[in-house]
Order: structure tokens, then sequence, then C-alpha cells
């Protein structure tokens, strides 16, 4: 039986993990960005407002300014705007310019000015010092500077000039930028562990099934596959069950006899193999049916056990088999069944090339002859069961009989036309059994009275109940699966 081979080179569970830290990556890396995005605008927009508010503040001064043509408190606005100035730490300068061009108000923070370049290290409040931060060239995006007239009586007095520093937010933006980075590498850590936590959740169960499923297609039909979730995939576990089930019963090996299968293959063969092991004694009491309806009336009914082996497929497939091997492995098998047949006590009663049937209960009576026919049956199809094996093993065509067990009546060592319906009741079931399934199978079918007088011995299924031809009667018939010795 051919099996699934190789090695998966790129697994389902390294497919789920990469979709997953892909798709952790995309969604964090969009999300990263437009936070540290809207966090820069939302620092520059509060730079830009305290820039203004501070503007704001020092054009204020102009409440306590005097009347238009009187003499300007310079020296007021240059303390208020030390004031100013040591609310935020990010003030570069202040200056305030009057019409003439003259600086009537000056302050920087030192330390800024030290941070923004070392060579201002030392920087004073002079107006030297103002001309030199003016005309210093800052690195591009350090600095920032915002401009505003003081108004007094509608007439402008003087201009405010501040430059702030943008250290700080920039900054801020970059430990924004890093901690986003850090957030993302975090999530994608934490997808990762997720991503494989759930491939190995999906794939898991699939490495289980396909493991199992290489198990039966080995022969192991004992495999169960352990159902872990509720989910399709615990569903699709379950339906593997259900039809390793179906697949044990259709291919069941019986615990008494194998049940191979096959045909034979000649017709004269099978009639030869028979020949060789019925007396004389047993042919002369074959009769024709209407020699036995005329002794129905002649003598004592007594009941019997009927048992047959039908051999319908035998002769089906007879002249496609190998002659000499049919005749050998069928030799086997009837020394088999004529000795175990001996041995309980049974008789010969009627061979053909479709059908060798055997009784009990004629000329001996035994008070367990249904018992004798049934450890007779178990012991024929173990015997077949082995030469089949054997013959597998040798890459030949397995054999396939089917027995059948029924009661009967017999007057004197005859079986009557009575007695035999039912057993041809159980013989047209298998045939039409096997040419409606069109598979060869070997079975042993039990009349349900018979049945429940053994039920020590055999374990067994029901099938329909057939229909007697005559009396219109139903017959239980029972399919044997087991033997319990």
């Amino acid at each position: 039986m051919a099996t699934v081979q190789g090695k998966v080179k790129f697994g389902l569970t390294y497919k789920i993990t990469l979709l997953v830290i892909a798709l952790v990556a995309v969604i964090m890396g969009v999300v990263s960005y437009f936070s540290i995005y809207q966090e820069k605008q939302v620092k520059t927009l509060e730079m830009d407002k305290r820039m203004t508010d501070v503007a704001n503040m020092v054009a204020a001064l102009k409440l306590i300014e005097p009347l238009a043509g009187e003499r300007v408190a310079w020296p007021i606005f240059r303390e208020f705007i030390k004031v100013v100035r040591n609310l935020d730490a990010n003030i570069l300068y202040i200056s305030i310019i009057g019409n003439d061009g003259t600086i009537k108000a000056f302050t920087l923070n030192p330390g800024t000015a030290a941070r923004l370049d070392s060579a201002l290290e030392g920087i004073d409040e002079s107006q030297d010092s103002l001309l030199a931060l003016i005309q210093h060239e800052f690195p591009l995006g350090n600095t920032a500077k915002i401009s505003g007239d003081i108004i007094v009586e509608d007439q402008r007095v003087a201009t405010v000039n501040l430059r702030f520093s943008l250290l700080t937010l920039k900054r801020e933006i970059m430990f924004a930028q890093v901690r986003n980075i850090l957030l993302t590498l975090v999530m994608m850590v934490l997808g990762f562990g997720g991503a494989l936590w759930l491939s190995r959740t999906v794939t898991s169960p699939i490495a289980q099934l396909t493991t199992s499923m290489s198990k039966v297609a080995k022969g192991d039909l004992g495999v169960t596959a352990v159902v872990k979730s509720h989910d399709e995939i615990g569903l699709l576990t379950i339906s593997f069950n259900l039809m390793v089930q179906e697949l044990k019963e259709k291919v069941r090996i019986k615990d008494a006899f194998d049940v191979v299968a096959d045909e034979l293959k000649e017709v004269e063969k099978v009639k030869a193999s028979f020949e060789l092991y019925i007396t004389k004694e047993a042919q002369e009491r074959f009769v024709d049916p209407t020699a036995i309806s005329m002794q129905d009336a002649e003598g004592k009914r007594h009941p019997v056990t009927i048992l047959f082996a039908d051999l319908t497929q035998v002769a089906q497939q007879a002249t496609s088999l190998d002659a000499a091997n049919l005749s050998e492995a069928l030799e086997g098998y009837f020394r088999k069944f004529v000795s175990t047949l001996f041995e309980y006590e049974g008789q010969v009663y009627k061979f053909s090339e479709n059908m060798f049937m055997a009784v009990f209960g004629v000329p001996q009576v035994h008070q367990d002859d249904d018992r004798r026919a049934i450890l007779t049956a178990v012991s024929v199809q173990k015997a077949l069961a082995e030469i089949n094996k054997r013959r597998v093993n040798q890459q030949e065509t397995p054999l396939y009989i089917s027995l059948g067990i029924a009661s009967g009546e017999a007057v004197g060592s005859l079986l009557t036309r009575k007695g035999l319906a039912s057993a041809e009741v159980i013989r047209d079931y298998l045939n039409f059994t096997q040419k409606m399934s069109n598979q060869a199978f070997s079975v042993v079918m039990v009349a349900g009275d018979i049945f429940r007088r053994v039920t020590n011995l055999i374990r067994g299924e029901k099938v329909e109940d057939l229909q007697m031809p005559d009396t219109g009667e139903s017959l239980e018939v029972y399919r044997i699966t087991g033997a319990k010795f």
C-alpha cells in the first residue's frame, strides 16, 4: 500500500508564524508612524503656543506705558524680560528694538546658548553679544524666532524679538520615536510568541492526524486520534475516528477466523478437490430433490443442523487462477474441513461445483449438534485464514469462501425439502449481497434459533430478516463477528 513519503520543506507552522509577525509588523509600523507624527505635531504646536504666549506677555507691558509723547521707562522692560526669561529655559534671548533701531532692552540664557553651540560659552548681556547671537548661524532646525510690535495708542513703540532653542523639542520627539520603536519591537516579540502558539495549536492536531493517517495507510486500524478542541479541526478529528471505525467494520478480522478474500480458479479443480475427500458411501446418499420429496412422508422426521460452504465466488473466478496453486490450496482447505467434520462427528451430505454441505444429527444424534457445527465452522475459517496468509505472502490471490449454518429436518439420513429451505435462503442472501456490493468476502452466517443457543461460544450481529419462499415466514440471520473460545 502506498504511503506519503518525504519531509515538509516549509511547514504550516512557519507560514502562520511569518504571516502573523508580518501583520503585527505592518500594523505596529503604521501605528508607530502616525503616533510619532501626531506627537511631533502636538509638541510643535505646544512650542509655538509657548513662544506666542511669551511674546504676548512682553508686548502686554504696553499697559503700563506712558501716553504718547512721554518718556518710556525702558529699565522696567529690561527687568521684566529677565523675569520672563527665567520662566522658560528654552528662551535663548529676548530683545526689544526701538523705532530708531537701537537696543532698548536685552536678556539671554547663557546656559541655553552654550547647549546650542559650545562657541557661545561665556557670552554676556551686551549689545555686542546680541549682535553676535543675531549673526550666529545655528544648525537648521535648532532654533525658532518670533517677533512682535509693542503698540501704544495705535503707535508702534518698539519691536520684541524672541529666539527659542528647539533642542528640548527635538529631544522629546526623539524619545517618542525611541519609545514607539521599542513598543513595536515588544509587540513583535509578543506577536512572535502568539503566532508560534497559534501555529502549533493549529498544526499539532493536523500533524497528529497525518501520523494517524499514515498508520492507517499501513494497515493499522487500531489508531484513535485525540480530539483536543471543539472547532473545525476537532470535527475533522472526530470524522477521522469515525472513518477508521467504518474501515475496521469493513475489514475487521474475526477473532476466531480471519476474513480474507479472493476468488478460486477452476471449476473442475474445485470438483476434483471435493472428490478426493468424499467417501463413496457419502456419494451414494446424494439423491435428487424429487426422491427426497417422495420420502418426506415415509419416515419420522428429526431436527438436524446443516453446515454448508458457499463456493459461488470460487466458481466465478476459477478459470482465471493458476490450476496447480488452486489445487494445492483447496486440498489443504478441504483436508481441514473433512478432518474437523469427522472430529465433531458430522457427515458429508452433498457437494457440487458451487456448494459443499455437511450435516450434524445424522446418522448420529448429539445433544450439542449446534455447538459442533459452530466449532467446525470456526476451525475451518481459521484454516482458510492461514492458507490465505501464505498465498498473500507468495503474492497470490486469496480464497473467498463463506459458510452458513441453519436448522433443518431429516427423514432417516436424508434432508427434506423443508429442511434445506433455510440453508438455501441463507445461501441466496450471500449471493445477493456479493453481487450488490461487487466485493468478495468470507463470512459465517447463522440462523437466529441456532445463534441464541450458542451465544456462549460466539459473538454476532443481526442482519435483516429473510423471507422463507414457501411459508412466507421470517428467518432471523446473524453474522458471526468473533469467537469466545
